[in-house]
């Protein structure tokens, strides 16, 4: 799956506070049972944040050394040991984070605690969730110092609302489009979020749209991030209406479709007592297409040859 059919879960809420508690904490939500059903695990949110501070990187509403999060790293190096890639999500919708790496202004003194917390936590790449202005310089920069500090195999996506690929609506204050033909050989793809008003997988023009405009966007750079429950906010979909798109969108473009993710883990339907059940019913249907593609081309091919001796 690395050129497409990507699965990414973003995992925000690692302790669910509608369940009996099973921890010290709570209800710990662990995401081992994703293993072997996604390419991604997103974890969310990484903020920076500006002095005065109890700590300079929060994840959510704790350092990320707090015991909160002990568990939580446990179980992600076991998720690394088995194939799945740990980017972190940096930003969202909270203050801080962007104002505090302006070039030039803010960088060099907050940049350092960011740069050793994905050091420390051997962190795959970084989700650059910007919801808030921010400038084209700025967010090339710090693109440039990611890639020139961590190497070129350190992963780095952006999660744009769907309409700015097509330079619509826009929380991030840059054109993506110029972002795209300046920057698109150090971003590994967008997690573009349909939903929110701002998009949606089904049916699956839009998709095609954000691949077809302007210059173009190859689909293997362009993951379809939807919402897994509707209590999570607006524009859900229905699982099986995401694979009715899925499906159509891996027979359009075959393994260069780049993939769907889902916001968040903790309360995936179609069972949220079981929330891996949408990562594994994304996987499954991608495997069933790769089977009939398979199938496809072998039957284009015609009867295999064979030689007889006597």
């Amino acid at each position: 799956m690395s050129d497409g059919h990507r699965v990414a879960v973003y995992y925000q809420t690692q302790y669910d506070p509608n369940l009996p508690a099973n921890s010290h904490f709570g209800h710990y939500v662990s995401p081992l049972p994703l293993i072997g059903l996604i390419t991604h695990l997103i974890l969310a949110a990484f903020h920076v944040n500006l002095k005065p501070w109890p700590v300079p990187v929060a994840l959510n509403d704790f350092a990320p050394d707090d015991p909160w999060f002990n568990q939580t790293w446990a179980d992600i190096a076991v998720m690394q040991s088995n194939g799945v890639k740990v980017i972190g999500m940096l930003g969202g919708a909270a203050p801080g984070t962007y104002e505090c790496l302006i070039p030039g202004v803010t960088f060099d003194e907050y940049y350092p605690f960011l740069h050793d917390t994905i050091r420390k936590y051997k962190l795959d790449g970084m989700d650059l969730d910007v919801e808030q202005d921010v400038s084209l310089a700025n967010i090339q920069f710090l693109i440039n110092r990611l890639k020139a500090d961590f190497g070129d195999d350190f992963i780095i996506t952006l999660a744009p609302v769907a309409s700015a690929l097509t330079e619509g609506g826009n929380l991030s204050g840059f054109d993506y489009i110029e972002l795209e033909r300046t920057m698109g050989s150090k971003i590994a793809w967008y997690n573009a979020q349909f939903y929110s008003g701002f998009g949606s997988i089904f049916p699956e023009q839009q998709y095609i749209d954000i691949v077809e405009y302007g210059p173009g966007l190859d689909p293997s750079r362009l993951v379809a991030s939807t919402l897994t429950n509707p209590d999570l906010g607006g524009g859900y979909v229905d699982p099986d209406e995401v694979v009715q798109s899925v499906m159509a969108l891996a027979r359009k473009y075959g393994y260069r479709f780049g993939g769907v993710a889902g916001w968040e883990y903790f309360i995936s339907l179609p069972n949220a007592e079981q929330p891996w059940e949408w990562a594994a019913l994304m996987k499954s249907t991608m495997n069933t297409l790769t089977r009939l593609a398979k199938k496809k081309k072998e039957e284009a091919s015609g009867p295999s040859s064979r030689r007889y001796s006597n």
